[in-house]
């Protein structure tokens, strides 16, 4: 485990780390992944347990229509049409992540392609 400070050199990444596994480091989304100790417990436990990640969802790697729900406040309902904006990534959660547009980061699970007759 590294500070992710150290790499980065923004104070917003205090408290956040790498970490290297059998020599690599580990990036489940492609990129240099900040990790919080949360997200470190569930890769240790992950590894204790054996759990694997959920597959990688089919039917978003392209641009297209969805219903999504996120987080709601006080002027937004927390759900609605919209389009996908970049491919699946998986985080550091061991949940599978999209950007939709607004922009909006919500997990795969909360996402649904609509069909041609809910365009």
């Amino acid at each position: 485990m590294f500070n992710f400070e150290r790499f980065s050199g923004q104070s917003e990444d205090a408290g956040t780390f790498r970490a290297k596994i059998d020599g690599c480091w580990h990036c489940p989304d492609g990129k240099y992944t900040a990790i919080g100790p949360d997200a470190v417990a569930e890769l240790v436990r992950g590894w204790l347990t054996d759990d694997n990640p959920a597959p990688r969802p089919e039917g978003l790697d392209k641009p297209v229509r969805v219903f999504a729900h996120w987080e709601p406040d006080e002027e937004d309902p927390g759900c609605g049409r919209a389009w996908t904006k970049t491919p699946p990534h998986l985080g550091a959660d061991g949940r599978w992540w999209i950007w939709i547009d607004g922009p909006r980061l919500v997990r795969c699970e909360d996402v649904r392609v609509l069909g041609r007759g809910e365009l």
